[in-house]
This record gives C-alpha cells, structure tokens and sequence, in this order.
C-alpha cells in the first residue's frame, strides 16, 4: 500500500483512538540498584517471566546476525572465556550475573550485548519548540522482532534510592540505546553501516581500549554532568563499531547528531536556530547524503517534522509522528519520546503488530 495512503489510514486511526492503538503498551519498569554487586542487579528483572523463557532465545538471534556464525561464534565464546580482558568492569560482572541466573552459556549472553550494537536500525529525531524546550524521539527497529517486543524493558538506574538515569532496552541486555540522565541530556544511538559490520566488530574488539557502544552510553549517563560533557565523551571516545549519537539537552540550541567513526568523530552537526535548522533526523545513513531509495525513512521524517510544525510540538504529537509509515515499520519495537528538562515526560511504548 502507498505510504500516502497509510498516512491517511494513521491519521483517521489517530483521531479515533487518540496516540495509542490498541497494538501499543508500556513496557515494564524496573529499578536496578547501582549499589548491589553488578552480578546481582539485574537478577530480579532476568528471572521473572516472560524474559526469563525468552532470553535463552538470544543464541537463535545471533546465529541470525552473523554471516559465518561457525567462524564466529568461537571468537564469542573466547571472549566470554576472558571477559574481563575485554569488557571493563562492571559490565564483565553484570554479563557474568545475568548468564549464572538464567544458566545460560556466558558466551550467549556476551554475543548479544555486543553484536546489537552493530545491527539496530533507528530513525532518531531532535529538535527544539518554539518555547526553546529541547524534545527528543526515537524509533528503534530490529531483526526478531517479536521476540525482542516481548522483552522490552524500562529501567530506573538508582543510586542511594535516586534514580541517576533512565533507560529503555532488552532484558538481558545490559547496554542502553536510548537513555535520559534528568534535567541534564538523552541519548540516542543509530547503527552506523561502514562496511562489513562483522569485519568492523572484530576489529574493534581486538583493540582493547575500544568500548562496546551501548556501554559508552551508560557510562556517559552516569558520568557526565551536563550536556557538552556528554557530548565529548560520545564524540571522542573510542568505539567497538561507528556509531551515530543523537543528543539532546536542557537549552536553547543544546541538539546535536554525531557521525562517529570508531576512532573519532566524522561531524557534529548541532541544531542551528539562525538558519531555520529547529530539527534534525537521524536514520542510518550519513546526512550529507541521500538516504537509499530502499529504506528511505529520512524524507518522511522530515516531511512529518515540517508538516507538524515549531510551535506544535508535544508528547503527543512527536508520537504521531514515529507512528507514520516508513519511520514505524514491521521491524519497529519501541518508540520513545522524552525531554531532559522535563524527565516525566519519558515515556515508551512498545510496538506491537506489523502496519503493512
């Protein structure tokens, strides 16, 4: 069916039942507790159904993901046997918990934390209103969907019973592609194909200094205090795979879109209100250059973003617009709409049902 079609098809859905379909549902909220031994903090999340059948489903999703997975799958395997050589604490420790709760092989549990980094598609979007408020949304689209809808989480990461930053991910994936430190910045990140991603991967974790992406992200959450910190440390931090980090902070003009290679970054292209730049689109593809006419998600966006308007933004509306067809696909699990200077407004839904 034509994308204008389903557009009017949304629109018409939307004005009846307002900006939740009955496909859509939160995710379930859980705390984990910085102050517990990392091996323990996510025992409480992994073992309650349904997550505690599905994540041992991980080894079908990696044998997927890989294209000699008889040559790499004992690469993963030797990484799990001396993890701690190769992930820093205390991601070593919180894989390594995670994998004795559930008796899973470590290497599984290994695989899959590292080798999402370089497979998720995304479609991300910052901007600013009219009101100088900074807004951020993402959609964040994957191979085995269903399973991995069914075990989409939200996660308060707390600290003293105070929660230092939100996230949404996988249970059993300790890394985060989205995530807000309150009244300071989100985070998004976007897969970044520069070539063969395997090829980028094992490169990457053969440098030792080199950081999985997803746990940059944590660290950058947890470490840095405000919005260009966090900005440096994405940019200039080395990285397992090439990566684009879409960041948004508490003031005017705080939005940016980092191409980053692994080593460094390729540009920072920041949100510039003097040229009428009020919002920026991030898909999968570098922005100075046009996005293939098979996965065009970029022109939609940014048709939906100009149609919607400045002074028209809100929850609501952002939502709509990641519910429009291509930038929601049948590869979509969850959308995310938030705000740093009003953390409450963070919220996700899950995606469930495919739209064409």
């Amino acid at each position: 069916m034509a994308v204008k079609t389903w557009l009017v098809f949304l629109v018409a859905v939307t004005s009846v039942t307002g900006i939740l379909s009955s496909f859509d549902s939160p995710p379930e909220k859980f705390v984990v507790n910085l102050d517990l031994p990392a091996d323990q903090r996510w025992t409480h999340v992994v073992t309650k159904q349904p997550y505690v059948d599905l994540i041992p489903k991980f080894r079908q999703v990696i044998g997927g993901m890989l294209p000699e997975p008889e040559v790499l799958l004992p690469l993963v395997e030797a990484i799990a046997a001396d993890l701690d050589s190769y992930i820093k604490s205390p991601y070593a420790q919180e894989m390594r918990g995670i994998a004795k709760s559930l008796n899973m092989n470590l290497g599984d549990i290994v695989g899959a934390n590292l080798l999402y980094d370089v497979s998720a598609f995304c479609t991300s979007i910052v901007m600013q209103d009219d009101k100088n408020m900074i807004w951020h949304a993402r959609n964040l689209d994957f191979s085995f969907t269903d399973l991995l809808r069914n075990i989409t989480v939200f996660i308060d990461f707390q600290r003293n019973n105070q929660t230092v930053y939100s996230g949404v991910t996988y249970a059993g994936y300790i890394g985060l592609m989205t995530g807000q430190r309150p009244k300071v910045f989100t985070i998004t990140a976007d897969e970044r194909d520069d070539g063969s991603f395997w090829m980028n991967f094992l490169v990457g974790i053969l440098q030792r200094d080199a950081v999985p992406v997803s746990f940059l992200i944590r660290d950058t959450l947890e470490e840095s205090t405000n919005y260009q910190a966090a900005v440096n440390k994405l940019a200039y931090s080395i990285t397992m795979a090439s990566v684009y980090h879409i960041v948004a902070g508490v003031n005017p003009g705080e939005g940016v879109i980092i191409t980053k290679g692994r080593e460094e970054p390729v540009d920072i292209w920041p949100l510039n209100l003097s040229k009428n730049r009020w919002f920026e689109v991030e898909t999968n593809y570098d922005h100075w250059n046009s996005p293939p006419p098979d996965d065009d998600r970029r022109d939609p966006a940014i048709k939906a973003m100009t149609n919607l308007g400045q002074k028209n933004i809100s929850k609501a509306t952002l939502f709509n617009v990641m519910s429009t067809v291509p930038i929601r696909n049948n590869h979509t699990t969850y959308s995310v709409v938030m705000s740093a200077a009003q953390p409450q407004i963070m919220q996700a839904w899950i995606r469930h049902g495919d739209v064409y």
